[in-house]
């Protein structure tokens, strides 16, 4: 009995230095080995995974999907754990009984070992509980119920849609910004939804191409009709405008065995190597249409039927040419794959004996959209240096509309949507 009480202080302390050292989450994997992370809202009509939206609808069949692979070389008992955030992706004042029906710390069961994989690895896979009400949400990946670091953490996001939204992109309207620039005009709809103070009480989140770093806010009505509850948002000073940046870069590496798309050599061996074709930079050229992901990919294989055990990985080289830069800027490959996060293996180096910045990913088989930043001291990226910005790019839009009722704890997310050209 001492024992098993033992074993539960433990567990609510550590639970409590979890809460305590990750105050705010970020989208981020820790881990080196976890590898091909995919988590995404599945259900009816639901895309390919890899191509949904982290953003799930309350009371409907669908449902949060979380998939994996574990290169560590043995199978390991992973737990996750669902934390409710504010709007700044803080964790809110909400307990967990509020937004969850079960106990939280669920185990991931769903495993399965690569088959006929020059590299071996365990792939995971778990489906979210049901959660209560909309907002925005933390995956937290560990593996013990005892760990008070993660290896992973994953926002999404939870909506009721009681809010309708409609919304169009048109190149900037600035005559200064519109060939590099596009302006998203949008009206909601709040129909029987109360709210007291319409024009002021809804807070509007927009982001490009499913990428935080992008997200715009602070956006207000321009005009209310009270007879049709709309709200129009058409802006005159360019808050609602966003640089167009240009087509992704992208790599097929679904086979092994014959070249893909941008792919230049091809070495197997007891592992196999792949190179990139030499990229360059692209900001001083004319824009070119292609079809992209708008920065995401899918895992895919021509050379087997089940492509999340049967899929391999490889190593693929990438290098960039172009003038050498300041010690204190990076160069980096950024993409969905490695949360556009330069620290996740994305940085190049210099080689002089190419005379170019060159880097070295491990990649699972599939399609993948990359593109390149010039990251400075800060942090921050800057892809129009080497991508360029043009008005024809095609990109994707999410529209989030959150409220906070009076006496809630936090905000509610009361409308979503995807616009795309």
């Amino acid at each position: 009995m001492n024992k098993i009480l033992s074993v539960l202080i433990l567990k609510i302390i550590s639970f409590q230095a979890f809460s305590q050292t990750y105050e705010r989450t970020d989208n981020k994997v820790y881990d080196a080995d976890i590898k091909t992370v995919q988590f995404y809202a599945f259900g009816n009509g639901a895309q390919m995974p890899g191509l949904s939206s982290r953003v799930l609808s309350l009371n409907n069949n669908d449902r949060m999907v979380l998939e994996f692979d574990d290169l560590s070389g043995s199978y390991r008992q992973f737990h996750v754990k669902i934390q409710h955030c504010n709007l700044d992706w803080t964790e809110s004042r909400l307990s967990e009984l509020e937004y969850l029906t079960e106990f939280n710390d669920f185990i991931i069961n769903d495993y399965q070992i690569s088959q006929n994989t020059k590299i071996p690895y365990f792939h995971y896979g778990f489906i979210l509980p049901e959660l209560k009400i909309s907002g925005n949400y933390t995956l937290l990946l560990y593996e013990d119920y005892l760990s008070d670091a993660p290896l992973a953490s994953l926002q999404f996001s939870v909506v009721n849609p009681l809010v309708g939204i409609s919304g169009n992109i048109q190149t900037a309207q600035d005559p200064a910004l519109w060939q590099s620039h596009e302006q998203i005009n949008f009206e909601l709809n709040y129909g029987n939804y109360q709210v007291s103070n319409p024009r002021n009480d809804f807070q509007i989140f927009i982001r490009q191409n499913y990428r935080g770093e992008t997200t715009r806010t602070n956006f207000k009505a321009t005009s209310v009709n009270a007879g049709t509850r709309t709200l129009a948002y058409r802006f005159f000073n360019n808050e609602n405008t966003f640089p167009a940046g240009n087509e992704f870069r992208y790599v097929d590496l679904r086979s092994n065995f014959n070249k893909g798309g941008n792919i230049a050599e091809i070495q197997q061996g007891y592992e196999d190597n792949i190179w990139l074709v030499p990229q360059k930079t692209r900001s001083e050229k004319t824009y070119l249409e292609a079809v992209d992901l708008n920065g995401r990919f899918v895992i895919q294989t021509l050379d087997g039927d089940e492509p999340s055990i049967n899929a391999d990985y490889m190593h693929v080289h990438a290098a960039f040419l172009t003038d050498k830069i300041n010690n204190s800027d990076k160069i980096c490959l950024l993409g969905g794959f490695n949360q556009f996060d330069c620290d996740n293996g994305g940085e190049l180096f210099f080689n002089p004996e190419i005379d170019a910045y060159e880097t070295t990913f491990l990649l699972k088989q599939g399609m993948y959209d990359f593109q390149f930043a010039l990251v400075d001291a800060s942090g921050k990226s800057n892809f129009a240096v080497f991508e360029g910005d043009f008005s024809s790019t095609r990109n994707s839009y999410e529209i989030f509309v959150y409220h906070k009722p009076p006496g809630a704890k936090s905000e509610l997310l009361v409308g979503y949507t995807v616009i795309e050209e």
